[in-house]
C-alpha cells in the first residue's frame, strides 16, 4: 500500500489512555509545534502504521481548532493489523506520520437529528452531538453496545453537554435494534435526519426499521466498518484502464482491483481502507461506465459516473479512461 506524500503531517502521541474495555483514546500533536487543520465532525485520518501501512480513523476531539488530534481505536478480533499493532506497540512521546483530515462524511443541515451508534462507531458521532447541541438544534444520540464497560467517551456523553439527549442500549440486557425499536424511530418526521456509524449489520437493520416506518431512505446518512458490496462477485469481466495525462493502458484482470494494478505500473494513487468506505481514492473518469462498489459516492454521484474508487469498483465498459 503507498499513499502520496503531500499532504502528510508528522505527529508525535502526546497520551496514550483506555477508554472503555479494548478502546484506546491517542492524542496527537504536531513534531513542530503549529497547530493542525482544522476540521468539522464526521472527518477522519490516516494514520501510516509501521510495516502495515495506512489506517483510516474517525477524529473526536473536543475541540476542532487544531491543538491536538484525538482518535479511539477499538482492539478487534478480526484486525488486518492495525488495531492489534497501535494496541500493543503505541506509546506515548513515538512519532508518526498522518494525513490530512478528510471529510466524506459531513453533517448534513437538518432541523433535528437523531444519531446511531454502533459500538466504536460513536467516534463520529460524538463530535457531531457536541456540535448539534452548540447549534441549539433538538437530537437524540442512541449508543449500542455489548455491555457497559464497553462504552468509549463515558465522561464526555454523561457530562451536563449531552448527558439529557444520550441512550445507552446493551445487546447484553436485550436492547438492540434487533429486539427493540426506539421510539423515535416509529414516528417519521420530514425535518429529521438520521445519522449513522457502525458495522455493516448494525446499518442494514436501522435500514429495514426506517423503511418499516416509513422514512425516507435520503433522510439517512451514515457510515460503516466493512463494505457489503464486495461480496458481489457478478461482472467481475477483465477491463482496460488508461491513464488520461500519458494514454498508458493496464489490464485490471478477473481477481485484480484497480487499484493493485496502478499500483503495480508505479502509479502513484491515495489508498486508505481498499474496501470502498473511506473515499481516499476516489478518482475522476473522463470516459467509460464505472461499476460501482463503494458506499461512498451518493447514488447522484454515482449516476454520474463521473468519479470511481479505485480499490473496488470496476468498469461496465471495456474501457475506463482515468484522470491520473
Amino acid at each position: 500500500m503507498t499513499m502520496k506524500d503531500a499532504g502528510l503531517i508528522p505527529v508525535t502521541i502526546k497520551s496514550v489512555d483506555i477508554n472503555g474495555v479494548d478502546n484506546l483514546s491517542l492524542q496527537l500533536i504536531s513534531q513542530h509545534g503549529e497547530a493542525l487543520p482544522a476540521y468539522l465532525p464526521g472527518a477522519h485520518i490516516d494514520v501510516i502504521i509501521p510495516d502495515i501501512g495506512p489506517r483510516q480513523y474517525s477524529l473526536c476531539s473536543y475541540s476542532h481548532s487544531g491543538e491536538y488530534y484525538e482518535i479511539c481505536v477499538r482492539r478487534a478480533e478480526r484486525s488486518s493489523g492495525g488495531s492489534h499493532y497501535i494496541h500493543h506497540h503505541f506509546r506515548p512521546g513515538d512519532k508518526l506520520t498522518i494525513s490530512a483530515p478528510r471529510n466524506h462524511f459531513p453533517l448534513p443541515e437538518a432541523g433535528r437529528y437523531l444519531l446511531f451508534a454502533g459500538g466504536i462507531g460513536i467516534t463520529p458521532l460524538l463530535t457531531m452531538a457536541e456540535q448539534i447541541v452548540r447549534q441549539g438544534i433538538e437530537f437524540e444520540l442512541h449508543y449500542y453496545l455489548s455491555a457497559p464497560q464497553q462504552a468509549a467517551f463515558a465522561s464526555r456523553l454523561s457530562a451536563p453537554l449531552l448527558a439529557d439527549q444520550v441512550y445507552f442500549h446493551y445487546s447484553s440486557a436485550s436492547d438492540s435494534l434487533r429486539h427493540l425499536t426506539p421510539p423515535c424511530l416509529s414516528q417519521p418526521d420530514p425535518q429529521t435526519r438520521i445519522i449513522a456509524c457502525g458495522p455493516d449489520g448494525f446499518i442494514q437493520r436501522l435500514q429495514h426499521l426506517m423503511q418499516q416506518h416509513h422514512w425516507q431512505p435520503q433522510q439517512l446518512s451514515f457510515e460503516r466498518f466493512s463494505n457489503a458490496a464486495l461480496n458481489n462477485s457478478a461482472s467481475d469481466n477483465p477491463f482496460y484502464i488508461q491513464l488520461s495525462s500519458t494514454g498508458s493502458r493496464y489490464l485490471v484482470g478477473p481477481n485484480q482491483t484497480i487499484a493493485e494494478v496502478l499500483l503495480s505500473a508505479r502509479v502513484d494513487i491515495m489508498l486508505s481502507c481498499e474496501q470502498g468506505i473511506c473515499g481516499s481514492c476516489i478518482t475522476d473518469v473522463i470516459d467509460g461506465i464505472p461499476d460501482h462498489r463503494d458506499c461512498v459516492l451518493t447514488a447522484e454521484e454515482k449516476a454520474e459516473n463521473t468519479q470511481i474508487t479505485l480499490c473496488c469498483s470496476r468498469s461496465r465498459t471495456p474501457v475506463l479512461v482515468l484522470d491520473l
